[in-house]
Parts: structure tokens; sequence; C-alpha cells
């Protein structure tokens, strides 16, 4: 009686649960790392200095896409773990390095279609500029979605802070690297 007692009751709890699993599934998330390598012309530092003023960026990047119970694309977080900038100036022979580390969390509205809002959150060491100061702590951000990559992972355009807190840049990151470099 007992045995028959526990199938009546286990039964039904784990179709019960089998049923809610099922409604609760969504999409494992997409990943995609890759490396990146690039030097440019820093405009904003050139320009305050006069001269040429590069930056060259490279690191590891870690992109995690999560969905939601639709398929939609919900939230992504991004990884930078070993990201470092040098800043430079073949006039002056100047240069400084930092570490960047940081983690990029990006809220997604409408799926992340194109045009639509997003919130992203940056913490971690943005730049230490070599004998000026530090850019770190949590930056948030006002963003839009302006296209996606061939994996699919959605690219965003900053376009305001919502707010920031630890310690930011006494001035403009491009007086900043100029006055390094100078």
């Amino acid at each position: 009686m007992n045995a028959r007692l526990g199938v009546l009751v286990l039964g039904p709890s784990l179709v019960l649960f089998s049923l809610l699993g099922s409604s609760a599934y969504a999409e494992p998330p997409t990943q995609e790392r890759t490396h990146f390598d690039n030097t440019v012309r820093l405009v904003r530092a050139s320009n305050i200095c006069g001269f040429d003023v590069f930056g060259h960026f490279q690191g590891d990047q870690h992109f995690t896409l999560f969905y939601d119970r639709t398929g939609a694309i919900d939230r992504e977080v991004d990884t930078f773990p070993d990201f470092k900038v040098t800043v430079f100036a073949p006039s002056t022979g100047k240069s400084y390095t930092s570490a960047s580390p940081a983690v990029l969390h990006t809220q997604y509205t409408d799926g992340a279609a194109i045009g639509s809002p997003a919130i992203a959150e940056l913490t971690g060491l943005v730049e230490k500029v070599d004998g000026v100061d530090i850019d770190s702590g949590r930056l948030v951000f006002n963003a839009i979605v302006v296209g996606r990559d061939a994996a699919g992972v959605p690219t965003i355009q900053f376009l305001s802070v919502i707010s920031s807190s630890g310690p930011d840049l006494d001035t403009t990151i491009g007086r900043a690297r100029c006055n390094a470099v100078r």
C-alpha cells in the first residue's frame, strides 16, 4: 500500500516538474571568443597636442549572449580579461601602457533589434594614464543597437552616461593622453 501511495504521489509530481521544466526552457547562450589587435590615431589627443598620438589596443574578448524564453536576445556579458592599451607619440618617443581588464553587462530591449535601446554597465579599469590619473570603477550608459557581427553579437553605440562611480580622470581622456606623451 505504501508503494502504491508513493507512485500516486510521485507520478503526478514528475509529470508536473517535466511540464514546468519545458516551459522554462531557453536557448543555450551563444559564445564568441576573439582577439583584438589594432593601432589607431587618437584624434582628440593628437588635436590637443598638435602632433600625432596613437593608441594600440590589444587583448582577448569573450562575448556571451543570453536569450529569453522566446529565443530573443535578452542580455550580454562581455569580458576583457587581459586587454591593454598603449598610447604613444612617435615625435616625442614617449609612451605608456595600461592594463584595462573590464566586464561589460548589456541589457537589451526588443530582442536587440537594430535601433533598439540598451543599457550597458562597464566595470573595471578603463585606463591608467601614466603620471596623470586613473579611470576605473563602474560606468552605466544609455546605448543603442547599431548592428551585429558575423556571429550575431549585437554592436552597440554608447549615447550618454547614466551614472559613474569610482575614480575618474580630472580632465578629458584626450588631454590626459596628450599630457602623458608630451
